[in-house]
């Protein structure tokens, strides 16, 4: 039984990967980049309102606090 880091190289052996093989890999995370900017393109303007809701409006208050000392 090989000792340390000796088990790796049984695991991954010297071979060389296919070109298709590459290039499907390399397609799969195209898709997810494109799949994620897509996602984001559609929910980034509702994040933004969500948040500008959720934040407190201080020019209100500022208003209010000059009005009643």
């Amino acid at each position: 039984m090989p000792n340390g880091n000796d088990i790796f190289k049984e695991i991954a052996p010297d071979a060389k990967v296919p070109e298709y093989l590459k290039n499907a890999l390399v397609s799969e995370v195209n898709a997810i980049r494109d799949a994620m900017q897509i996602l984001n393109h559609f929910t980034e303007n509702y994040l933004n309102t969500f948040v500008a809701v959720l934040s407190p409006d201080d020019t209100d208050d500022s208003e209010s606090r000059q009005e009643n000392p």
